[in-house]
C-alpha cells in the first residue's frame, strides 16, 4: 500500500475512545470487578498491510500495565491474508438450497448470502455443515441456542464477507474474509513484540466468539471470564473501531 492510499482512509478521529459506541456500553462487570472496554478507532485497514506495525501505531500509546488489547478477527484476516476473491467461489446446489433456511437480520444478512455459505461448506464440509443448518435450526426452535456453530465448527461463524456494496468500502469489496488461522499463535506474536497481552474477537449482532488469546491472558482468565467482559459487543459493527483496551476500574 503506497502512502497516497494510506492518507486516502485516515479519520481525524482517530483513537481511543472514552465514550461509548452508541448503543453499547463501556463498561462491565465480571464477579463484583469493574472493566472499562475503550474502543480505538483506526483508519480503514487494508489488505496485507503489517499487523504488528498497525497495533503499535494505535494500540500502545494506549496501554497501561494490567490492560488486555483486543482486535477483531477480521483485521487480522486482512493483514494476514485470510481472505478469498468473491471470483474465486463458485456456488453450488447446496449452498443455494440452504440459504432459504437461514435467518436474515435487518442490519447483517448473516450466512443468508449463498456465497457466504458455499465459503463455509468448504471449510467445514457439507455434511457437517448441513447438519448443523438443521439440527441448530430445530434447537433454536425449541430455545436452545448456539448449537449450529458448535456443530458446525472451524471458526465458520468467523467468516465474513461477500455482501452488498453498502456494507463495505470499494477497497474491500468482492471478497470474502475466513476466520485466522492458528490465532493463538498470532495472539502469542503480538504479546511477544509488543509486550500486550492479546485477544483476537469475532463479535456481530448476535454474540461474540474469541478466537485466541495469548499465554498470559489464558493464565488469568478463563473464556467464560472473557465471554463475560466483552458481553454486548463492544466495539460495535461499524465505525472503524476494531480494537479494544480492556481496563480493571480499581
Amino acid at each position: 500500500m503506497n502512502k497516497a492510499e494510506v492518507e486516502e482512509v485516515i479519520h481525524e478521529d482517530e483513537g481511543l475512545k472514552t465514550s461509548p459506541i452508541e448503543g453499547r456500553e463501556i463498561f462491565t462487570d465480571l464477579n463484583g470487578r469493574k472493566f472499562a472496554r475503550y474502543p480505538i478507532k483506526t483508519r480503514l485497514i487494508l489488505f496485507d498491510e503489517d499487523l504488528i506495525k498497525i497495533i503499535k501505531e494505535y494500540a500502545s500509546p494506549h496501554f497501561k500495565e494490567g490492560d488486555l488489547f483486543c482486535i477483531a478477527s477480521k483485521v487480522v484476516s486482512i493483514t494476514r491474508g485470510f481472505y478469498v476473491k468473491e471470483s474465486e467461489v463458485k456456488v453450488g446446489w447446496l449452498a443455494k438450497f440452504l440459504v432459504r433456511f437461514v435467518k436474515k437480520w435487518p442490519d447483517d444478512p448473516g450466512f443468508a448470502v449463498p456465497r457466504k455459505i458455499q465459503l463455509a461448506i468448504r471449510e467445514a464440509g457439507w455434511f457437517r455443515f448441513t447438519l448443523a443448518v438443521f439440527i441448530g435450526g430445530f434447537l433454536k426452535l425449541v430455545g436452545i441456542r448456539g448449537w449450529f456453530y458448535r456443530i458446525a465448527g472451524n471458526n465458520v461463524n468467523a467468516i465474513d464477507g461477500f455482501l452488498p456494496p453498502e456494507f463495505y468500502p470499494p477497497k474491500l469489496r468482492g471478497y470474502g474474509f475466513l476466520a485466522p488461522k492458528n490465532p493463538e499463535s498470532i495472539c502469542n506474536e503480538v504479546e511477544e513484540k509488543l509486550g500486550i497481552p492479546t485477544i483476537i474477537l469475532d463479535g456481530n449482532f448476535i454474540d461474540n466468539n474469541i478466537c485466541g488469546v495469548s499465554k498470559s491472558v489464558k493464565k488469568k482468565y478463563s473464556l467464560n471470564d472473557l465471554a463475560t467482559i466483552l458481553k454486548g459487543n463492544p466495539q460495535g459493527q461499524s465505525g472503524n473501531t476494531p480494537m479494544l483496551i480492556i481496563r480493571e476500574i480499581k
